[in-house]
C-alpha cells in the first residue's frame, strides 16, 4: 500500500511569511528568532513556529500571531 501526502501549505491570512525576522515575549524575556512555519487552529487563530538561535536551534511551536512583535523581513 502506497500513500501519497500532499505539500502542506502555508496559510494565506497569515501576518507573517516564512523566514521574516520577529522579536517575542517568552518566559517574560524579549526574544528574536525567525519564522519556520505557520498553520491554523480549528478556532481559525494562526499559529507559528518560531526558530531560535543558530548553530543548534530550538522551536517554539504553536505561538499566536497576536503574541509576535514583528521585526523586518528577508
Amino acid at each position: 500500500m502506497c500513500l501519497f501526502f500532499g505539500k502542506k501549505k502555508y496559510p494565506e491570512k497569515a501576518k507573517y511569511k516564512k523566514g521574516d525576522y520577529v522579536n517575542f515575549r517568552y518566559r517574560d524575556d524579549l526574544y528574536f528568532g525567525y519564522i519556520y512555519d505557520a498553520s491554523v487552529n480549528a478556532q481559525g487563530e494562526v499559529l507559528y513556529v518560531i526558530q531560535i538561535a543558530g548553530q543548534c536551534p530550538a522551536f517554539i511551536r504553536d505561538y499566536k500571531e497576536k503574541d509576535v512583535i514583528g521585526l523586518k523581513t528577508k
